[in-house]
């Protein structure tokens, strides 16, 4: 099947970018595992240092001291006298055991009095880190601490008495869920016309079409290459050693500026005309080009024929008639998509605006890494792609990003107040839709715990909708 421009289904008049949608699109089933990675669950787990409910609750038995420093950002000082350390550097010393070797003794035979008088000072510092994941992991279960990223030991303190150690680190934000059931919703209703049908049949001919070399510019069918010299503004004479700039335009593009597309009009190859050329800013003069034309070739598009279809259809279709309802069909799946995204995006709206909470920064700068990851490969190839960072683009990253994490949030707790789990119903529903077995499903899902997360996110979002209050509004009637 011929897939339509996605240009053609006017998206813009049915609904928003869904970028902010959904953080990433459904799960690569074939390669058992998602296409971006999501901000619920799975995405925070693999950078979760510990967990409150790991190995059970445990009583508070050192000194701490926790700082709320800003937004989710937390701070501890965990204070460790010498007898609580002691254990922690036997253990170190029994692991560097198996790896020392001294004159008389074999690899891993040297005793560990002799470790301590000969290297106790370095195998204890080298201990310190490990001493202060493990203590941070046991506060972090005894004081119920969401953690969320990777936390930083950012001090040491030593002294005759102990160690205290002072560890930064970020927590999920604790808030209220409110109101999600009964939110009020416009469904823009789009039919497809024979207008619609027929500007996708142009675009197709456009596509296949060939080109006649032309003396003259007698309308907008036409590319025309041309040379374009800087004029300077106090002599409007060409800029001495200033490079020409060769330029090649489809006159009917809708982005060739207007005033160049009329000067061109019933121009001859050879012609030289003066064009000013259109700027952003209202406070600058405009440069001023000397252009002469270069080359005129005529665009002739395909002609719509039987012939036609069957060679770009590669025989799968024989008539023109048959294209048509192909391609009305497909505009029509299209408009349903488009209808239900905008649905998704309007509830979605709603909850982020109604819904405020600190976000944690990992969360927010691992989805602004996503983001600007799937920016440069729907980009590549791009002058200056390669040398493009996420940190040049976090003006525009990080307000899609803050609304991804904080409704992926506020989800999880719609799944949690709705006890929304995985049905059989659910696995007929996501192996239909992805063109896969049930059995395929179920394996692939036991591999990827993702995928059944997103299935159920999706699953919340129905849920969502089946609350909601939907009236239908006519897109074509509110544009005339």
């Amino acid at each position: 099947m011929l897939r339509p421009y996605r240009s053609l289904v006017t998206h813009h008049y049915l609904c928003r970018s869904a970028e902010v949608a959904k953080l990433a699109d459904a799960p690569d089933l074939g390669s058992g595992g998602a296409t971006c990675e999501s901000s619920s669950l799975s995405f925070r787990t693999q950078h979760i240092t510990c967990n409150p409910a790991d190995n059970g609750p445990l009583e508070p038995r050192l000194e701490r001291t926790i700082t709320t420093l800003q937004g989710c950002t937390r701070e501890v000082r965990i204070s460790l006298q010498q007898s609580e350390l002691k254990p922690h550097y036997e253990q170190a010393y029994v692991s560097a055991q198996a790896g020392i070797t001294l004159p008389g003794f074999r690899k891993g035979k040297v005793p560990i009095a002799m470790i301590k008088q000969r290297f106790g000072r370095d195998i204890e510092n080298e201990a310190l880190e490990n001493i202060a994941d493990a203590e941070f992991r046991s506060f972090a279960r005894a004081e119920s601490q969401r953690v969320v990223g990777n936390p930083a030991l950012t001090d040491i303190q030593k002294s005759a008495e102990g160690i205290v150690f002072t560890i930064r680190y970020d927590v999920m934000p604790d808030f209220e869920l409110g109101t999600y059931r009964g939110l009020s919703v416009n469904r823009p209703i789009k039919e497809v016309t024979e207008e619609d049908v027929q500007r996708e049949i142009d675009r197709i001919c456009m596509r296949a079409a060939t080109f006649e070399q032309a003396e003259q510019i007698d309308g907008t069918m036409y590319v025309v290459s041309m040379t374009m010299h800087e004029l300077d503004r106090e002599t409007s004479m060409p800029i001495i050693g200033a490079e020409p700039q060769q330029s090649r335009v489809f006159l009917d593009d809708d982005s060739v500026d207007m005033h160049l597309r009329t000067s061109l009009n019933n121009c001859k190859v050879g012609d030289s005309f003066t064009y000013v050329a259109e700027t952003t800013d209202e406070n600058a003069q405009p440069p001023s080009f000397r252009v002469t034309v270069g080359d005129v070739q005529r665009v002739v598009p395909a002609d719509f024929t039987n012939e036609f279809v069957e060679l770009i259809t590669s025989n799968r279709m024989h008539t023109t008639e048959e294209l048509r309802a192909d391609i009305e069909s497909q505009i029509r799946e299209y408009f349903q998509q488009a209808t239900q995204q905008s649905l998704e995006n309007q509830l979605i709206d709603q909850l982020v605006g109604s819904h405020e909470m600190e976000l944690p920064e990992p969360l927010v700068h691992a989805v602004m890494h996503r983001l600007f990851d799937d920016f440069k490969q729907r980009n590549e190839g791009a002058p200056g792609i390669d040398k493009l960072t996420a940190h040049d683009l976090e003006n525009d990253l990080r307000p899609p990003a803050e609304r991804i994490v904080r409704w992926e949030l506020i989800r999880d707790k719609i799944v949690d107040a709705e006890n929304l789990a995985m049905t059989d119903d659910d696995v007929v529903v996501a192996a239909e839709r992805y063109g896969i077995g049930q059995d395929q499903l179920r394996m692939l899902m036991r591999q990827n715990q993702s995928i059944e997360e997103q299935i159920i996110a999706d699953k919340a979002v129905r849920t969502l909708l089946d609350y909601a209050i939907i009236t239908d509004v006519n897109v074509d009637q509110l544009e005339d």
